[in-house]
């Protein structure tokens, strides 16, 4: 039976709580340092308690520590993964191929996204040097999927949903370059969710002032099947930076689909119990798509708005003060947060009062008739998801014997986990009718533990006389043995074994984002001749591939070459706002664009 992983995000400890509540079977979190969100770092005290409450499930931890590090780092990196490795978390995930050259315990590492994880030679090199698990670039489609699992021995993880970066990961220096503020160190700036122009060499303008690099989010929830057939091993939720109610919303989603199909065994233990329905609809969205899983498609950007749209909910009918009157299926609560584009520009207005088709807003509203409308807070939604706290429940049975005058309870879990647990003390003969249903029913309670009590069978005719202090005395101690021994039969990630022959096969450059001297001595062990300082240490930025992206500004203007001629456009494009202006270079045959600097 195929064994699959639901990965979800936290960005702090009760988020990483609540997607293991809420049915992910992985959660990764950001290190105290050297995450490639460097606003959600986390202690080594709270990444310890959420490694202590996985575990009780046979979920896992993986500390993201997915930046480049400098030289004057590498010794801080190596005192924290041993930190890491002590506490119990099951794998890093790092982007910097110096930290094999560290002292390690014996720790699983994957090799995050950041690492550029889209050419296959470079892939099967990450899986020949010893990475238990790669981290595949987001730009992959379901077939190049295939090709990999068919070449490449290590576990394989796919995003399924979340934000997209518009750069292959590990890529992209317009952010180092603009503001200082380097992507491979997490301190990205987002210049690809500020708004561009367009314009050709004769200075033409062919797009003016629109978010044409912001991408939609990725939702690939319709191929969670197909990428079950192809060998994925991980699917992956993005958003270190995402709240509580989004992170347990996407992943009960997410998590309700994999359950769907019994051909596969999910990693961790227990049913998640949930009280509201999924919907990531509702929660944070910039609008979806498919991204590359399926050929190449347009509608990629949301060129108006790089933020949050949410739900569309209907169109306006007609406005009268702060009251619009809106024409939907969708109905609309007190404290909804609407939005609607005006001009090209994304504004928002708080219901205070919501009476069938007509909405009294926070505000005079001068909306047009016709203009659509979309909720991205959901009130009641929201209410809901926080106040039905889920559960995680793992399933057991349990039998009950009588030995001599003394009662022994067998207790068996859902994973084929068994302990016995005989009472000390003696007990009575019954003489009361209904005795044996009401041991049965204090057996069963199992409270606000773990465990939920799915049947209990007493086994024989004789009956003792057990109170219930006894019989509550005896189901604790069987769950805290029970406890200790899942524990004990927890599977360890092991690390894997560098091969010291493998050579790296792709061209080498600048763009490997080699900071530190043990990166260099890494590819120079693997058939690396000189490597030239990446972009953060030379800062040099002419004539270099500032980002590279399969996302086509050409394609998504309806422009792409191979089928356009584009005789209104003198080439090449360039790329600029009111500060900065930049190259694009389009390779069509390998279906590439490039930011080019100047």
């Amino acid at each position: 039976m195929k064994r699959v992983e639901l990965l979800s995000p936290a960005k702090d400890l009760a988020i990483g709580m609540a997607a293991i509540q809420n049915g992910a079977d992985a959660v990764y979190i950001g290190a105290p340092a050297f995450g490639a969100r460097k606003a959600a770092a986390n202690s080594i005290a709270d990444i310890a308690e959420l490694v202590r409450y996985a575990h009780r499930f046979y979920c896992r931890v993986f500390v993201a520590l997915n930046t480049i590090l400098y030289d004057h780092e590498l010794a801080e990196a190596e005192k924290m993964i041993r930190q890491l490795y002590g506490i119990g978390v099951d794998a890093l995930i790092v982007q910097d191929p110096g930290i094999l050259r560290l002292d390690l315990p014996p720790v699983c590492l994957h090799a995050s996204t950041q690492m550029h994880n889209y050419d296959l030679d470079r892939i099967k090199f990450l899986d020949q040097v010893g990475f238990q698990r790669i981290v595949l670039a987001r730009e992959l489609s379901l077939e190049q999927i295939r090709e990999i699992r068919k070449e490449v021995k290590a576990e394989l993880e796919v995003f399924v949903h979340g934000a997209l970066c518009v750069s292959l990961s590990g890529q992209c220096y317009l952010s180092q370059h603009m503001f200082g503020r380097s992507a491979n160190r997490g301190e990205c700036a987002q210049p690809c969710r500020m708004k561009w122009s367009v314009s050709d060499q004769s200075g033409k303008v062919i797009l003016d002032n629109k978010y044409i690099l912001s991408l939609k989010d990725l939702n690939a929830s319709s191929f969670i099947k197909d990428l079950i057939d192809a060998g994925v091993d991980s699917f992956k939720i993005e958003g270190r930076l995402k709240d509580e109610n989004y992170v347990a919303n996407v992943t009960h989603y997410y998590s309700s689909l994999i359950d769907k199909f019994p051909e596969v065994k999910r990693i961790g233990s227990g049913k998640s119990v949930v009280s509201f329905k999924a919907a990531p609809e509702r929660s944070f969205n910039r609008g979806y798509s498919t991204y590359f899983l399926e050929g190449r498609p347009s509608g990629l950007v949301n060129p108006d708005s790089p933020k949050s749209m949410g739900m569309y909910i209907g169109r306006v009918l007609q406005t009268k003060g702060n009251r619009i009157c809106v024409e939907g299926e969708e109905t609309i609560n007190n404290g909804d947060g609407l939005c609607y584009l005006d001009g090209g520009e994304l504004k928002g207005i708080r219901v205070n009062h919501a009476d069938g088709k007509w909405l009294v807003c926070n505000e005079v509203v001068k909306i047009k008739a016709g203009t659509e409308l979309y909720r991205n807070y959901d009130r009641c939604f929201i209410l809901q998801v926080e106040k039905m706290k889920s559960v995680r429940k793992i399933a057991i049975r349990m039998e009950v014997n009588v030995v001599g005058r003394h009662l022994e309870i067998g207790c068996t879990d859902e994973d084929g986990n068994r302990v016995v647990v005989r009472s000390e003390e003696a007990f009575d003969d019954a003489n009361q009718v209904g005795q044996c249903e009401r041991l049965v029913q204090q057996l069963k309670k199992c409270g606000e533990s773990n465990y939920v009590c799915e049947g209990v069978e007493y086994v024989g005719e004789k009956v003792l006389f057990v109170p219930a202090v006894a019989a509550n005395a005896l189901r604790r101690r069987v769950l805290e043995e029970l406890e200790g021994l899942r524990e004990e039969k927890r599977e360890r990630l092991l690390p894997g074994k560098e091969d010291k022959r493998a050579v790296y096969p792709v061209p080498a450059d600048w763009r490997l984002n080699v900071v530190n001297r043990n990166a260099r001595a890494f590819y120079a062990e693997h058939g690396v001749g000189e490597v030239e300082a990446g972009f953060e240490k030379s800062r040099i930025s002419k004539g270099r591939d500032l980002m590279h992206s399969r996302y086509c500004i050409l394609h998504e203007l309806g422009r792409c070459r191979k089928f356009h001629r584009n005789a209104d456009i003198q080439f090449p494009l360039f790329l600029f706002n009111a500060k900065h202006r930049f190259l694009l270079e389009f390779d069509c045959k390998e279906c590439f664009m490039k930011i080019k600097g100047s």
